[in-house]
């Protein structure tokens, strides 16, 4: 498997971007669908705009709680149901 080059953006990175230009904000589902791409191929994506300053989470829905059972254990597992993205454009 290929690994992803972080440093450089390529035409999807360019779009995401061009997308939360127009519409603001979006949620990963949202960019997924207009980008042509599912939302686990856009999360790295966004996580890695996210770590160069480029985009933020703008807001971050209520949490869903489930168990999951490893072994002999059972974990409680809070994940968010959805996270909305929106770019970092500071007003000065």
């Amino acid at each position: 498997m290929l690994k992803r080059k972080k440093k450089i953006f390529d035409g999807i990175d360019k779009e995401i971007i061009r997308l939360l230009l127009v519409k603001n904000p979006l949620s990963s589902r949202q960019i997924a669908i207009n980008v042509g791409l599912t939302p686990s191929a856009i999360s790295p994506r966004l996580n890695n705009l996210k770590k160069k300053g480029i985009l933020v989470r703008k807001k971050i829905s209520v949490l869903r709680c489930f168990n999951r059972r490893y072994g002999d254990s059972v974990l409680k597992i809070k994940s968010p149901r959805c996270i909305l993205w929106d770019l970092d454009i500071k007003d000065e």
